[in-house]
């Protein structure tokens, strides 16, 4: 059956200005734009869809996140209004006493940033054991590199006063400098509170994946990522989508630390540029430094004195030889590479490393795979440079500009601090840069980044670098048609044109007809996959 929408603004993201009056969708596939005469003509049996004055624009591409953590706005307390650790206490409590979890469960919170409470400092076991000292209790950073174990969560995952900092990560302590106090920093220490939490969240996934869809779908999304892949994670959406419980496409990157050859073994049949029931992986994932507001991220420059000394830069988290073995399997193996990096050390360390192993691979292919530098807050204008010159993409954390460029400011001092998410830098070197929210850090709201990076306004109403600044187009086409390169699917997503997938946003106006400080709440009507409406408000 074809349908053939008209009676709206049309954006398709060809070009700045193009539009036209009517499209035509046939088998999960525009056969049609143009004319609403011509439409009519070509598709005269065409069930009408009247858009009443909406606007039709190209599915929404998220180009970095975590779906497999956006249970957290299903299963968890939410954190992110949190001013005080009487708060935080309450919040969990609360949330423990409504689900009725028990000492065989486990009561979990999402969002605090402690840059938000009245005390100015992460919460400890103490304040956890508040909440309970016989349900393990955890609250996890809105930055998801650091968390918080109440007593009985430390014992159960056997961190002690004799557990050693792990590489790259570390292990808060008490004033003894030995015992642990529940705070865990960086994935390396927080995997084996992950590995006594998970277990013991027992839920329905069925019905879970399809409300961990609709955080995406509700903002108009069509793809998104599994930005972390754990061999659990790999078996999770690979089952889904041998059920038919995908809805939208997942693209999954298996992460260091994972035996990623077994993964890819294992799912063989989803490791090609194909979806498999709407699943497949993309390549694999790295990190190289931690978050920039939890004073992490890899500096060249000392952050500005705080609790860790004079002279401290942050630090990495894998050494170069290692980092050059997983980006040579990638290269070797014909995979992208996706790497969190932060800091400006971070991507100094990365754009060292994958040049050598990017000369030294012998696959004939190697210039074609578009490494991502993931969340690029303080990328300086070389390091975009020696992006293009490798092909590398860069897909920013803009949302950081409004949430926590204000810390930054602190951190970082005026001069770096107002640099931060850098897009006309990238633009400016050729480079085709995405933005993400790091879903579940924030929610997947792609409009809200948009503004961010056009406005560049903080929480505070600090006005950051204006050179910095962008076009609402140049944002849109970062969410769209930019986002369909990164993941190399250009021929079929990104724009509206005749032969490429019906994945369709409609919003409740056109976002470039919108006063800008309306951008940021943008209604999505509904949200179209292959021609079919796969969320509706």
């Amino acid at each position: 059956m074809k349908k053939l929408y008209f009676n709206g603004d049309f954006l398709p993201m060809t070009n700045e200005g193009d539009s036209f009056e009517a499209l035509v969708v046939e088998d999960g596939v525009i056969a049609f734009t143009g004319t609403l005469e011509d439409a009519r003509t070509f598709a005269a049996d065409a069930e009408d869809v009247d858009l009443d004055g909406a606007c039709l624009m190209p599915g929404i591409i998220d180009p970095h996140s975590h779906i497999a953590g956006s249970n957290q706005y299903v299963v968890a307390a939410q954190l992110e209004n949190c001013k005080s650790f009487d708060e935080i206490v309450e919040a969990m409590r609360a949330f423990g006493e409504k689900n009725g979890i028990g000492p065989d469960s486990v009561i979990m919170g999402v969002s605090y940033d402690q840059n938000s409470l009245a005390e100015g400092k992460h919460p400890n076991r103490h304040v956890l054991d508040r909440v309970s000292t016989e349900i393990p209790c955890v609250a996890i950073h809105a930055s998801s590199h650091m968390l918080v174990a109440n007593t009985k969560l430390l014992e159960l995952a056997g961190i002690n006063a004799e557990t050693v900092d792990p590489e790259g990560a570390r292990y808060g302590r008490e004033i003894d400098g030995v015992t642990p106090d529940g705070f865990c920093e960086e994935p390396n220490a927080m995997w084996p509170i992950f590995g006594q939490v998970q277990p013991r969240q027992k839920f329905d996934m069925d019905k879970m994946i399809l409300q961990m869809q609709d955080v995406y779908l509700e903002h108009g999304i069509t793809t998104c990522q599994e930005g972390a892949t754990t061999a659990d994670y790999a078996a999770l959406f690979a089952g889904m989508a041998k059920k038919g419980l995908l809805k939208m496409d997942v693209v999954s990157y298996p992460m260091h630390g994972e035996d990623v050859d077994k993964i890819l073994s294992d799912y063989a049949e989803f490791d090609s540029h194909e979806y498999t029931n709407h699943f497949r992986f993309g390549g694999l994932k790295m990190f190289f430094d931690g978050s920039p507001q939890g004073r992490t991220a890899w500096m060249t420059e000392p952050y500005a004195p705080g609790d860790e000394g004079e002279g401290y830069c942050g630090y990495g988290t894998i050494s170069d030889d290692d980092a050059y073995d997983y980006m040579r399997k990638a290269i070797d193996g014909n995979h992208q590479l996706l790497a969190h990096t932060n800091g400006d050390a971070a991507a100094d360390q990365y754009l060292r490393v994958y040049k050598r192993a990017l000369e030294d691979s012998p696959n004939p292919n190697k210039h074609e795979l578009h490494p991502v530098m993931v969340h690029c807050q303080t990328t300086r204008r070389d390091q975009y440079e020696q992006m293009s010159e490798i092909h590398m993409i860069p897909t920013i954390f803009t949302n950081h500009i409004w949430y926590w460029a204000d810390v930054h400011l602190k951190n970082f001092g005026p001069e770096r601090g107002s640099r931060v998410s850098a897009v006309r830098d990238a633009l400016d070197f050729g480079l085709r840069p995405t933005f993400h929210t790091d879903c579940p850090v924030l929610r997947p709201n792609l409009f809200e980044s948009v503004w961010c990076a056009v406005k560049r306004v903080t929480k505070n109403g600090v006005q950051l670098d204006e050179s910095q600044k962008i076009s609402v187009y140049e944002g849109l086409e970062c969410i769209t048609k930019n986002g369909a390169f990164q993941y190399g699917e250009e021929d079929r997503k990104g724009t509206l044109e005749v032969g490429k997938l019906a994945d369709f946003c409609v919003v409740e106006h056109n976002p470039l007809k919108v006063d800008i400080d309306d951008l940021r709440d943008l209604k999505v009507l509904k949200t179209i996959k292959e021609g079919e409406i796969v969320w509706e408000a």
